[in-house]
C-alpha cells in the first residue's frame, strides 16, 4: 500500500508565455477555494468538467470549494481514454460552454486523466479567446503530462493531429485521491516520462533520477514529491525554451511507441514508449554518437524502475513502415529523436540501412 506521508508542496512551473501553480500533496484539494476565486477577476460560473471514473466523494469535495469560493457550478462530464480527445468530443464541450453561457472571465476545473485534461486544455485555450483552467489530475501521469504537454486532439482515425500550447492556471495533485496501489499502467507510465524527462534535460537530471529509484519503488511519498517536482521543472523548462531543437525533445520515444502500438495493440504504452527508449538509444550509439555506458545506464534506470520488457513476434519491415508512418502524418521528413548524450536529444535522420539493421536485431530479443 503507498505510504502517506503529511506533506503539501507547491511548484511554479514554466510555460509558454507564463506559468503553472502546481500543488501536490496530502489534502491539497481541501485548500483549493481560496485559490479557484482568486483565479478570475470575479466569481460567477465554474464550469466543472468530470471524467466518467472519478468517484462521487472527490467531486462533491470539488463542488464544496468551488461553491464556497462564490461560484455557481456548471457541471459537464467528459469520457476517460483516448475518445475524451476527438473533435467530436471538443466541439459538443464547447456547444455546452455555449449552452451555459460560459465566457472567458469564467473558470473550468477539470478532473480525471491525461486525455480529459487534455480536452479541458485544447477547449479552454480556444474558448473567447482564453478562458482559466483549473486542473485536477487523477494519476501520476496526467500530473506530468497535461499541464504542460497535453495531449493532441484526434482528427478520424489520425492521432494528436490538433495541437495547442498549454493552457492552465493551477494544478492540483492530491497524492491521498490520486497515488494508485501497487504497479499500475499509470505509475509505470510516468516512470518512464521520468527517465525520458531527465534524458531530454541534463546528465544532473538524470542522476537525481537516480539516485531517487529505490525511494520511488518503495512508494516514499516525500521522495516521490520531490522527484515529481524536478520532472514538472524540467519538462516546463524545455517546453518553454526559445531553441526549436530543444522543445521537440520532449517527443523523445513517442514515434516509435506509436507504431509499436499499432502494430502490437494489447501492447501496454509504458512498455512502448521504455521500448523505444532503448531503441533508439542503442541506434544512436550505432550512429557512433551515444556513448555505450549511457544506452546501458538508461537501461539501468527502466529496470530499477521496474519497466517490463515486451515480448512479441513482430515482422521488422512492418514496424519500420509503421514508424515511418507516424512520422509523415506530421512532417515531410523522417527524423527520430535520438539521445546524443545523457541530457541532450535531438531529431535526427537515420539511414535505411542502420535502422534496417538496428529494427531486425531489436525484433529478434523481443521474440517470444
Amino acid at each position: 500500500m503507498t505510504e502517506t506521508v503529511a506533506l503539501r508542496k507547491r511548484q511554479w512551473v514554466s510555460l509558454p508565455g507564463g506559468s503553472c501553480d502546481v500543488r501536490l500533496g496530502n489534502g491539497v484539494l481541501e485548500e483549493a477555494s481560496p485559490v479557484f476565486k482568486g483565479a478570475v477577476g470575479r466569481p460567477r460560473v465554474s464550469v466543472l468538467l468530470v471524467a466518467e471514473d472519478v468517484s462521487e466523494d472527490v467531486e462533491e469535495l470539488l463542488r464544496r470549494q468551488l461553491s464556497d469560493a462564490g461560484f455557481s457550478v456548471v457541471r459537464l462530464s467528459a469520457p476517460t481514454g483516448r475518445v475524451a480527445r476527438n473533435a467530436e468530443t471538443a466541439f459538443r464541450l464547447m456547444g455546452q460552454l455555449a449552452e451555459a453561457r460560459v465566457t472567458a472571465d469564467d473558470l473550468m476545473v477539470a478532473i480525471g486523466d491525461a486525455d480529459v485534461l487534455s480536452l479541458a486544455s485544447y477547449v479552454c485555450a480556444q474558448w473567447c479567446g482564453s478562458m482559466p483552467l483549473a486542473m485536477v489530475p487523477t494519476g501520476l501521469t496526467a500530473l506530468l503530462e497535461a499541464p504542460i504537454t497535453p495531449r493532441g486532439i484526434d482528427v478520424g482515425d489520425s492521432e494528436q493531429l490538433l495541437k495547442l500550447r498549454p493552457a492552465v492556471k493551477h494544478s492540483f495533485f492530491d497524492m491521498d485521491i490520486a497515488l494508485s496501489e501497487g504497479l499500475t499502467e499509470d505509475v509505470l507510465m510516468a516512470r518512464v516520462l521520468m527517465v525520458a524527462t531527465a534524458m531530454c534535460d541534463s546528465e544532473t537530471a538524470f542522476s537525481h533520477l537516480w539516485d531517487r529509484t529505490e525511494g520511488i519503488c518503495a512508494n516514499d511519498g516525500a521522495i516521490l514529491c520531490e522527484q515529481l517536482q524536478d520532472t514538472l521543472k524540467s519538462r516546463g523548462k524545455i517546453v518553454s525554451s526559445t531553441a526549436l531543437a530543444l522543445r521537440q525533445s520532449l517527443t523523445y520515444g513517442e514515434s516509435f511507441a506509436a507504431a509499436l502500438m499499432r502494430i502490437v495493440p494489447d501492447v501496454a504504452p509504458s512498455v512502448a514508449r521504455a521500448e523505444a527508449l532503448r531503441f533508439q538509444a542503442r541506434l544512436s550509439a550505432g550512429e557512433g554518437q551515444l556513448e555505450v555506458d549511457d544506452v546501458l545506464a538508461q537501461d539501468e534506470i527502466l529496470d530499477q524502475l521496474e519497466i517490463p520488457y515486451l515480448q512479441a513476434d513482430i515482422d521488422p519491415q512492418e514496424l519500420i513502415d509503421a514508424v515511418r508512418g507516424v512520422r509523415l502524418e506530421r512532417s515531410n521528413r523522417f527524423l527520430l529523436e535520438l539521445p546524443r548524450k545523457l541530457g541532450r536529444v535531438r531529431l535526427a535522420s537515420v539511414s535505411d540501412e542502420l535502422i534496417g539493421e538496428h529494427v531486425a536485431a531489436w525484433c529478434a530479443t523481443r521474440a517470444k
